[in-house]
């Protein structure tokens, strides 16, 4: 029955709004539906066998409950709630609606007018033949299935289908035991059904469920409920993954899309290109692990790709970094003559840029580094019960995730880093070459626990202009230089040829101050005492006056 907008409160309606109310109801334009017709309605009220639908026009039906309940007796349906079905006789002017037909529904008479409606029925296939597929309907009837008619893809094994059930479309009738039935055009059919609710959704950054279909080498392709997309291989993870690795067919996942490109098939029906993404909605790896890769940090990582201009060392799957060809502590004409694709190195973090997803790292020697830190680590069993990683204790075999990982980098830079090194203006350093620029070098000072980073530009080298940097100092080099600028925030400035100037003036005015010192004592000097030490000795004539 259609209903009516509830009158205001307060006071009666009008009998003019009344009136209108009622000519409005007179002019609603009733569907004549007939078998067959796909319906689609809102559950208002639930029985023990049948279920009332509201129809789009106001008009009732009456939709049948066989068939409509889980292995545990629970209906999949609930008030309030859509449902789509097919008409599947109108008596008495009352519509009734199924799902599906279920064996127990199923005689001649039935069978026949599926033809017609196309509604799809119930069931089970009992055995497999050269032909094709012998199926039970129910109540005595047998269908036959063509191998052709079983699944909209090519079924490889034909025993894996024998015992299972299947919702068929009933082709033709010609007896109880001679029914032409067919899977695939019931798929068809639902996934046309599938595909208009899924388009209505599907837009570019909508989030979706799908079932992997099939994998290959380039992506995985995804049913998303009557329409298919592909998840591109460098979109199923972050860093380089298998495909085989990542999803397997029949596994259910989340995926965004990316991108749709409409298009049409050879009937003229829509055929949409649809690209999407499982990487974009998990958690990166770099966003995860960015908070602890701070500069100073020693971790291990693996090497991926060998360039002529440096190596590319992935720390954790989505995080890599470059170790320059002037980051490895000594002169190589080619990183490849320290590292190799696949081999695990220790690298320390010199810089990073959260916003370009940039990581600057330089090669360490491993042999210089009792303990690190190996985000992909397990704790060899051995004979002791426990060893540290960075400062934390870990249990032999106990393995390092990446919340472990988090955890230990915490602890391991709260160790390096309790007491920075922050020096002042006019101190002089030993500083240490982290790396190379063209505007100058970075440089580290102090010792381990109390670090600390600066810059010398290029201009306070005191190279010739034009002069290799990297030739001159290379990585590792240790040098004198005076702070000359030291932040708040922890920038801090220095000067290699204000350090040479500061020594010079140091040992000029070392100079003046031993001169000064032998004038206080009446001395006449350096050459004086030289002179008269001359005359002193034997043999020596006495100057004329």
């Amino acid at each position: 029955m259609p209903s009516f907008p509830t009158p205001p409160l307060g006071g009666p309606a009008d009998d003019d709004d009344f009136a209108a109310l009622l000519a409005q109801a007179g002019n609603v334009q009733r569907t004549r539906y007939k078998p067959g017709d796909q319906v689609r309605g809102q559950v208002m009220l639930i029985g023990e066998k049948t279920a009332t639908l509201q129809l789009p026009d106001g008009q009732e039906g009456l939709l049948d409950l066989s068939g409509m309940r889980g292995k545990d007796g629970q209906l999949l349906i609930a008030k309030d709630e859509f449902v789509t079905g097919y008409v599947l006789r109108i008596r008495d002017r009352v519509i009734e609606i199924a799902r599906h037909i279920g064996k127990s529904q199923i005689s001649t008479q039935v069978l026949q007018e599926a033809v017609q409606s196309q509604i799809p029925i119930d069931g089970t296939v009992t055995a497999s033949n050269k032909g094709g597929y012998l199926v039970d309907l129910g109540n005595g009837a047998q269908g036959f299935c063509p191998h052709a008619m079983i699944d909209s893809r090519r079924v490889e094994d034909p025993a894996t289908m024998v015992g299972q059930r299947f919702k068929f479309r009933v082709l033709e009738v010609r007896g109880d035991n001679d029914v032409l039935v067919s899977r695939r055009a019931a798929q068809q059919a639902e996934q046309a059904r599938q595909a208009e609710e899924t388009r209505a959704k599907l837009v570019v950054g909508a989030k979706l469920s799908g079932t992997v279909t099939n994998v290959r080498e380039f992506g995985a392709f995804v049913d998303l409920g009557g329409i298919e997309g592909m998840i591109p291989a460098s979109e199923l993870a972050y860093g380089r993954v298998k495909v085989e690795d990542v999803v397997k067919p029949g596994e259910r996942v989340e995926v965004q899309v990316q991108r749709i490109e409409p298009g049409l098939d050879h009937k003229g029906r829509p055929n949409e290109r649809i690209s999407l993404s499982m990487r974009a909605l998990a958690a990166d790896p770099f966003a995860v692990l960015g908070e602890e890769l701070l500069p100073g940090h020693i971790l291990i990582g693996r090497v991926r790709r060998v360039e002529p201009f440096g190596a590319i060392v992935e720390l954790v799957p989505g995080v890599e970094g470059l170790v320059h060809v002037s980051a490895f502590g000594r002169r190589v004409s080619v990183p490849g003559e320290v590292v190799q694709p696949e081999m695990k190195v220790h690298v320390r973090v010199l810089a990073v840029d959260k916003a370009m997803r940039r990581l600057s790292l330089a090669y360490v020697d491993a042999e210089k580094l009792p303990v690190v830190l190996d985000p992909t680590a397990t704790v060899p069993q051995s004979k002791t019960a426990a060893v540290f990683v960075g400062m934390a204790k870990v249990e032999a075999g106990d393995k390092l995730d990446k919340a472990a990982v988090a955890g230990l980098a915490n602890a391991s830079s709260n160790q390096r880093q309790e007491k920075p090194r922050v020096p002042s203006i006019g101190e002089l350093l030993d500083v240490t070459v982290d790396k190379t620029e063209s505007f100058g070098v970075l440089v580290s000072f102090g010792q381990p626990g109390a670090m600390g980073r600066g810059m010398v530009p290029i201009s306070e080298l005191g190279l010739a202009q034009g002069a290799d940097i990297r030739r001159h100092l290379p990585v590792g080099t240790v040098f004198p230089a005076v702070v000359t600028d030291s932040r708040p925030d922890g920038r801090v400035r220095l000067s290699r040829t204000g350090a040479e100037r500061a020594r010079e003036r140091s040992e000029a005015e070392s100079f003046l101050a031993t001169q000064a010192n032998h004038a206080a004592k009446g001395g006449v000097g350096s050459f004086g005492e030289l002179l008269l030490k001359q005359l002193a000795q034997p043999g020596t004539k006495p100057v004329k006056k």
